[in-house]
C-alpha cells in the first residue's frame, strides 16, 4: 500500500492507495479535466526503491460511474492482453471506501502522450492491425458482442452476445437510430423518415448478409471502435534513447467483424475525425477486405453512418450533425 504524504486535509482514498505500488509515496495529484463524463487525474508516486512513476485515474459517481469504470477496465484490459506494447497497463478497478455516496475508479499507468502531430498512416494503423490479427477468432464462444455495456461518450451501448454479425449489427443500429430520433425529435423533412426502415431493412441485409452466406463466414476479433486521433497518439518513452511508439486508449471494446472496413474503420473514414482514405488504404494493405470485395467501399460508408448517428445523438443542438 502506498502512502499519501501531501500536506492537505483530504488524502487519496484507501482503495486507491492499496492499488498503488507498495511503499510508494504520493507526492502530487493533478486534475486533468480530460472528460465530460468522469473525473480524470494524474497521480505521481515516489517509489520505495527510488525514482518516480505516474498513474492515470478516472472516477465517476453512482451507478453510471460504476458502469463506466467497469467498461473502461474491461475494454482496456482486453486490448492490453493482446497488444501490451501499445496500451497503457490497466492496474485496478474498484470503489472508494471513505465516501458516503458511491464513487468508482479505474486506474492505469500514465502515458506521456504527444497530442500532435497525428501519427502517419503506418504508425497509426500498426497497433490496430496487430490487435485485429492477434485476437482474430478468439472471442468467447466465437460470438459477437462484449461482456459488459460500454459507452460512446455518455451513450450506453448494449453488447449482448449474438452468433451472427448481421443480427448483432442490425440490433445495434436499430437501437442507435431510434435513440437518436428519441433524443433529437422528429425529422424536419417528411422525406427523411422513410429512410430509417430502408436503411435497417434493405441496406444492412444487402451488405451484411453476403458476408455470412454462400460459404462465407465472419471471424470475430477485438475492436477498439473509437479510433479518432485523440485516442491514437505518440507516447514518449521512459528511456530518452528509445523511439516514440503509438499508444491507443479509451476503447469501447467490442468483439466484431474485421474485414478492414468495419466498425473500426467506420470512424477513421468519418470526415469529422481528421484522418481519411490514406489510413484506410494502409489498413487494407495488411488486412484485405472481406468478400464480396466489390462491396468494400459501400460497407465502409455503412459503418461510418453509425458513428455519425452517435455524434448527432451526443450533440443534439448541432443541426449539421444530422444533416451531414
Amino acid at each position: 500500500m502506498a502512502k499519501d504524504i501531501r500536506d492537505i486535509k483530504i488524502k487519496l482514498d484507501t482503495a486507491l492507495l492499496q492499488a498503488l505500488p507498495v511503499g510508494g509515496e504520493v507526492v502530487s495529484v493533478v486534475p486533468l479535466g480530460l472528460s465530460n463524463n468522469c473525473e480524470t487525474c494524474r497521480i505521481d508516486v515516489r517509489l520505495s526503491g527510488g525514482g518516480m512513476q505516474s498513474f492515470f485515474e478516472k472516477s465517476g459517481k453512482g451507478e453510471d460511474g460504476r458502469e463506466l469504470m467497469l467498461a473502461h477496465w474491461t475494454a482496456e484490459s482486453s486490448l492490453y492482453s493482446f497488444i501490451p506494447g501499445h496500451v497503457p497497463r490497466p492496474i485496478a478497478v474498484g470503489a472508494y471506501e471513505s465516501v458516503s455516496s458511491p464513487v468508482h475508479f479505474f486506474l492505469m499507468e500514465f502515458a506521456d502522450l504527444v497530442p500532435a502531430p497525428v501519427p502517419n498512416p503506418a504508425a497509426f494503423m500498426a497497433p490496430v492491425i496487430a490487435l485485429h490479427r492477434a485476437s482474430m477468432a478468439k472471442s468467447p464462444g466465437g460470438q459477437f458482442g462484449f461482456p459488459v455495456r460500454t459507452r460512446f461518450g455518455h451513450l450506453a451501448q448494449d453488447n449482448t452476445w449474438e452468433s451472427s454479425w448481421e443480427v448483432w449489427w442490425t440490433k445495434h443500429m436499430t437501437m442507435t437510430v431510434d435513440r437518436e430520433r428519441e433524443i433529437r425529435g422528429p425529422y424536419s423533412s417528411p422525406e427523411v423518415a422513410p429512410l430509417r426502415d430502408a436503411f435497417l431493412n434493405m441496406v444492412l441485409p444487402r451488405y451484411l448478409r453476403p458476408l455470412e452466406t454462400g460459404g462465407r463466414s465472419v471471424a470475430p476479433c477485438l475492436l477498439h471502435t473509437d479510433l479518432w486521433p485523440g485516442n491514437v497518439q505518440y507516447c514518449r518513452p521512459g528511456n530518452a534513447n528509445d523511439e516514440m511508439k503509438v499508444a491507443i486508449f479509451d476503447a469501447n471494446g467490442l468483439w466484431g467483424h474485421n474485414e478492414g472496413l468495419e466498425a473500426e474503420l467506420g470512424i477513421i473514414s468519418n470526415p469529422r475525425c481528421g484522418v481519411g482514405q490514406a489510413y484506410v488504404d494502409e489498413y487494407r494493405k495488411h488486412m484485405p477486405a472481406s468478400e464480396p470485395a466489390v462491396d468494400a467501399d459501400s460497407r465502409a460508408f455503412m459503418y461510418m453512418i453509425r458513428h455519425q448517428i452517435c455524434f448527432a445523438t451526443l450533440y443534439p443542438g448541432d443541426p449539421s450533425l444530422r444533416d451531414m
